[in-house]
């Protein structure tokens, strides 16, 4: 039986702690708008670049540089908002220390947008069973591949133990 499983879901995962690699960690990890955000990182960094020419030569250049420091740090905020990146590092913690489940695919989801939902390509949603209940679980996916999965497909999850409903697909990317 567990052959049969393997075939069908691919290799599960390997025992807690997993070393992530640095592509598999950024396919999780990511701003909600990447332009957004890398115009904040700009205008952040061209503020602090303006902090020693304005304290040294030019004291009206600081009301600039503050400005542009006060614009970075809103566009920055608003590109990767507080939610999404406590959403991000508890599915991080799933895929290293969570246990694995077999599961199933529900329901496939392009998204249109992409740079509004982190990146995403589009949205997988799962369901999966622990210790006989049946949970339910949905993940965006910023691989274009994943738009051709099918619902029904055996996949693998990995779960928190001590809390199920936060789950992540394995392999968590490329």
């Amino acid at each position: 039986m567990t052959e049969v499983l393997r075939a069908a879901r691919g290799v599960p995962p390997p025992l807690p702690p997993r070393a992530l690699t640095r592509a598999q960690r950024q396919a999780v990890w990511r701003p909600a708008s990447s332009s957004r955000h890398a115009l904040g990182t700009f205008l952040l960094t061209v503020a602090v670049l303006m902090v020693p020419v304005a304290v040294a030569y030019l004291r009206p250049l600081g009301v600039l540089a503050a400005i542009l420091g006060g614009l970075g740090m809103v566009l920055r905020r608003t590109a990767w908002p507080r939610a999404l990146r406590r959403e991000q590092r508890q599915r991080l913690r799933a895929l290293r220390w969570g246990l694995p489940a077999a599961a199933e695919l529900t329901r496939v989801e392009r998204d249109f947008v992409p740079s509004v939902k982190a990146g995403s390509v589009a949205r997988l949603a799962y369901v999966f069973t622990v210790h006989g209940e049946l949970l339910h679980g949905d993940m965006p996916s910023p691989h274009a591949l994943d738009v051709q999965r099918r619902p029904g497909e055996r996949i693998w999850v990995v779960y928190l133990p001590e809390d199920p409903r936060v789950s992540a697909l394995w392999p968590p990317g490329p």
